[in-house]
């Protein structure tokens, strides 16, 4: 009983996290300039 609570507990933290902060992040990123710069400074080139 003890394992399915604690498993239920993670389960759920990891869906808020995935539905609810990962987004934001996401979004974040692709909006900051620096971040961009340096997407375009690492990326292989073609």
């Amino acid at each position: 009983m003890i394992e399915m609570s604690i498993l239920a507990v993670f389960s759920v933290l990891f869906a808020g996290y995935a539905l609810f902060i990962y987004p934001f992040e996401q979004m974040t990123q692709k909006v900051n300039p620096e971040v961009r710069k340096n997407k375009m400074k690492y990326a292989p080139q073609a």
